[in-house]
């Protein structure tokens, strides 16, 4: 086959590439350009460009062919500009979950296969399970990497096109692979999350949005302070509220109606076991029986069992075994059974 490597100029992926140069498979490396670094405040050193010269170096050293697809407009249209409404309509967005299906999984993948590529391998944690035709994710060996919470978008025939070399491996491992190997970027630290905001959010959204300061209120509607613009709170925020208060406060609701952040000082009002989804993938049919079933509310967050699963018009109610601090609007319900993926949905 010929395999498409999706390097972003880190150890991951470039320790991907290595590991299938091993395979006697036909690889070709592929960067994409989704951002300009200047827009964005990156430094020199540090943005995609930087990336783009990382991943070049890593191809040359293992003697395989590397192209740059530009992406730009794509990204902007689509994550960037999500990203930037979520925030103005009072939600927390995980722009990785739309940026993945939609760009890396979507306009990238299409490139890719459009030069003649019959699958590609990326660097992330994870691995893919196949049972009776259907595609599941299974998380990569190495939890404390585990990837998969990110990719619960992705459609069957994206999953049938896509390989994961490192999910078998610990990130120690593919550390001493790469060290062993010689790989240019062996000691390189691992990307941030949010690939297009060199720094904080806040100052990115402060940028886009034209802030509307409002009141700070508790659950009653005692006004007890202002606010400096809804995008620049979530939902369980303690720290940067700016108003004094006997007990710590922290951020219970954000209403884009009346432009008010509602805060209470009793962390358990903000304890939900019942939530609801939207924009529902699922690998496979919806699960009916939710034994071993858990759902998963934050990356890194621990998972709960799931108690029931309802179809409520075109959303889905979840009801959780136990309750959980600070679900987010905006932010990505992924449900498990046992370490497979199993489908996802965005929190309503």
């Amino acid at each position: 086959m010929k395999i498409a490597v999706a390097m972003s100029g880190g150890v991951d992926s470039s320790a991907a590439a290595q590991l299938l140069l091993n395979t006697g498979h036909e690889i070709v490396g592929f960067t994409m350009r989704q951002f300009d670094d200047k827009r964005f405040g990156y430094e020199e050193h540090a943005g995609i460009e930087q990336a783009i010269r990382d991943a070049r170096k890593v191809a040359d050293f293992l003697g395989i062919e590397h192209h740059v697809i530009d992406l730009r407009d794509k990204f902007d249209e689509i994550v960037v500009k999500q990203f930037v409404e979520e925030y103005k309509s009072a939600r927390t967005p995980n722009p990785c979950t739309l940026c993945n299906p939609t760009i890396k999984w979507g306009a990238f993948l299409n490139a890719i296969l459009e030069l003649g590529a019959d699958k590609v391998a990326t660097g992330h944690y994870a691995r893919i399970l196949e049972e009776d035709g259907i595609f599941y994710l299974q998380e990569g060996i190495d939890k404390g990497k585990d990837q998969t919470y990110m990719l619960w978008g992705l459609s069957q025939e994206q999953l049938a096109r896509t390989m994961f070399p490192v999910g078998t491996m610990t990130k120690d491992e593919i550390r001493k692979l790469a060290i062993l190997a010689g790989l240019p970027v062996a000691s390189k630290k691992d990307s941030q999350e949010i690939c297009f905001i060199p720094g904080k959010y806040q100052d990115f959204l402060k940028q886009e949005i034209m802030m509307e300061p409002g009141d700070i209120v508790l659950p009653n509607g005692k006004v007890i302070g202002k606010h400096f613009g809804l995008p620049l709170y979530t939902i369980g925020q303690r720290k940067g509220l700016n108003t004094p208060w006997s007990d710590p406060l922290y951020v219970l609701k954000l209403d884009a109606r009346k432009n008010r952040v509602i805060v209470t000082d009793n962390p358990d009002d903000l304890l939900q076991d019942k939530f609801y989804i939207s924009d529902v993938n699922w690998f496979g049919k919806r699960p009916r029986d939710l034994k071993d079933v858990t759902v998963q509310i934050r990356y890194n967050s621990a998972p709960v069992k799931v108690e029931s699963l309802a179809k409520k018009g075109p959303v889905f109610e979840v009801v959780m075994a136990k309750a959980k601090k600070a679900i987010t609007p905006g932010q990505s319900a992924v449900f498990y059974r046992g370490e497979t993926l199993i489908g996802g949905g965005i929190i309503r």
